[in-house]
């Protein structure tokens, strides 16, 4: 026997074994991380579908509120010619508050599911599931469910459509679909974007998140531009008189909406939604309650003191530019704490986020009803309002799960 021979198949059959070793070590790494991605992947679905849920709940908690103080489809409540103060002081600081962050949330979670949908399914494909998905919703939510508030509106008593005469309802008005429509232009400009410098997504989360200083101006220029949007009055006054009324309403904070959507588009490819500074974000939040309490102390000083009429555009203009800086704390401090308590909350409040696109489309007719139903029997407005909020949230969510039963349904909403 050769020896130079046997050695050379004792070191080629110790390569063979070698090798196999290798490749089953690599697969089960390989499977690891791909358990791992899994996992990463299903918690944030879960703890994002848990915020959206509670942002969806306060906008409708917002237009409850909003009936009681103007008027919400043609329905308004009367205050019987003796208003609590306390309690407008109470509507008017929650709807400063909640406008702070709730729909900057939507449009921040928004973006950040674009980037990797677009990389998946292509310009083409991307677009013609968008038109189909906030499409149909839209012309159905604007010549249904919108008209058929109105007219039920109108049948309410201290109703200010009820002496309007038919040519001149407001009928087939945009309302609150606006969110439809700025989404898509959002949508169209991210393509535009990606078909021009090529779609390139990958994570790389080597790239540290924003620090302070870049939160902080941010928050200044934009909080600039949203006192710059508010002096505009005469453009939202007539974008109120037109189709697009809702933008009449919320077209002055579009800038802040377009940075959101975009930070969204950009943090998914850093994962920066899931790598927030603990310490920044806890004393930035800290910062946007102190904040938000400074403008309540000053709604109550002018209350009682009789002078809020008078110093109302003062006041209005300063809130808009404190609208950055309450919203950027209150916004990272929900992603954090959903983050760390998404157990807790529980699948049933994710199941809810996935049900809070289509009760978001069908809840201006249920808070008609409700509002209807329960606002004019005498009680006290704050049981009024909560009341309201909480038979109109849990109708409209209910609706919707119980539409998305129906697999044609599903599919859109």
């Amino acid at each position: 026997m050769n020896p130079h021979a046997s050695n050379a198949s004792l070191q080629k059959r110790m390569r063979r074994i070698t090798n196999f070793g290798l490749q089953g070590f690599r697969a089960l790494g390989d499977a690891g991380s791909m358990t791992s991605q899994q996992t990463s992947a299903n918690q944030r679905l879960l703890y994002f579908d848990q915020i959206k849920a509670l942002m969806i709940a306060l906008v409708i908690f917002v237009h409850v509120l909003l009936a009681g103080s103007f008027s919400w489809s043609g329905v308004h409540i009367p205050s019987g010619g003796s208003a609590d103060p306390l309690f407008e002081v109470a509507v008017g600081w929650c709807i400063f508050f909640c406008q702070t962050f709730f729909m900057y949330m939507l449009f921040l979670l928004s973006g950040y599911f674009v980037p990797r949908s677009l990389h998946k399914k292509g310009i083409a494909h991307y677009l013609k599931d968008r038109l189909f998905r906030i499409g149909i919703p839209f012309l159905v939510g604007v010549l249904l469910i919108n008209n058929a508030s109105l007219l039920l509106g109108r049948l309410s008593p201290a109703s200010p459509l009820a002496e309007l005469p038919w040519n001149d309802m407001p009928f087939n008005r945009v309302g609150v679909l606006w969110f439809l429509v700025v989404l898509f232009v959002f949508d169209l400009l991210y393509c535009a974007w990606v078909a021009l410098r090529g779609d390139r997504f990958f994570v790389d989360t080597s790239v540290p998140t924003p620090q302070l200083r870049s939160w902080l101006i941010s928050a200044v220029v934009l909080a600039i531009l949203e006192v710059l949007m508010a002096t505009r009055s005469d453009l939202w006054a007539a974008l109120r008189r037109s189709q697009f009324d809702g933008l009449g309403f919320q077209g002055m904070h579009i800038f802040t909406y377009a940075f959101l959507f975009f930070l969204g588009c950009k943090a998914s490819f850093h994962r920066w939604l899931e790598r927030l500074n603990t310490h920044l974000v806890v004393r930035w939040f800290r910062f946007s309650c102190a904040l938000a309490l400074g403008v309540l102390a000053i709604l109550l000083v002018l209350t009682f003191n009789g002078t809020l009429s008078s110093d109302f555009g003062k006041l209005s203009l300063f809130e808009a530019f404190l609208f950055p800086f309450i919203g950027w704390g209150v916004i990272a401090y929900l992603l954090l704490w959903f983050q760390r308590n998404e157990n807790r909350c529980g699948q049933w409040l994710a199941t809810a986020g996935v049900d809070s696109f289509g009760a978001y489309i069908i809840h201006p007719l249920v808070l008609v009803v409700v509002l209807e139903a329960i606002g004019f029997i005498g009680l006290n407005h704050w049981l009024i309002a909560l009341a309201a909020s909480a038979l109109g949230i849990t109708i409209s969510f209910g609706i919707s799960h119980q539409l998305r039963r129906i697999q044609p349904v599903a599919r859109i909403i």
